[in-house]
């Protein structure tokens, strides 16, 4: 330290010694300003606003230390920081539950075939349903087209019966085919999780 600097601090802490007993506990508060040279005052220097300082007292020694206050970017940093260790905790609970069900659930990975093998048949069968319904719904189409194109081939009007069973009928199969799309992936999502499953539960045995 500085001797002006030194003198400056210990003429601040025998100001504060002399203060009346109600005051004991003032305090000096000291930084280090752009320059690098300590600065003290019995309150804190506009110098040392946005830097780290000490809290020191009567006897000069140091009874707090203070951090800078965070830039934009630091409290960013912080900000990311805190979302992504929590997302990581939340991956490592969700985990932990899917372990515990996963072991409580089978004692073997033939069981876990067993149930994968009896998923993929109430798909199967639900797939063979949508399928036939569809066909059903195309020949409809296929005939209700033809009966519009019969009048549309002898400039007629197609009667409003014909021309609004056949929109229900388009939507119908539109539909139906969505579904056939989604329980098909759902087919290929339960073959995954299934299998996910068998491995995990091998490593999970193996540990034990």
């Amino acid at each position: 330290m500085k001797s002006g600097t030194s003198r400056h601090l210990a003429l601040v802490l025998c100001a504060v010694g002399l203060l009346p007993a109600g005051a004991a506990e003032a305090r000096v508060y000291c930084c280090k300003d752009a320059r690098g040279q300590q600065v003290c005052g019995d309150v804190l220097p506009a110098s040392c606003a946005d830097r780290s300082y000490r809290e020191l007292n009567s006897q000069g020694a140091t009874v707090k230390q203070i951090d800078a206050p965070m830039s934009d970017a630091q409290r960013a940093k912080r900000d990311a920081d805190s979302k992504k260790a929590a997302e990581e905790e939340r991956v490592r609970q969700e985990q932990r539950r899917r372990d515990t069900t996963l072991l409580n659930t089978y004692t073997s990975e033939r069981e876990i075939d067993v149930a994968r093998d009896r998923r993929v048949a109430d798909i199967e069968e639900l797939l063979t349903r949508l399928r036939e319904q569809k066909q059903t719904l195309t020949d409809r189409q296929k005939k209700l087209e033809t009966d519009a194109a019969a009048f549309a081939g002898k400039n007629k009007r197609v009667p409003s019966h014909i021309k609004d069973r056949l929109d229900t009928t388009t939507e119908d199969l539109r539909l139906i085919a969505e579904n056939i799309a989604a329980k098909e992936r759902d087919m290929v999502d339960t073959r995954k999780r299934f299998e996910e499953d068998r491995m995990r539960f091998r490593e999970l045995a193996g540990s034990r």
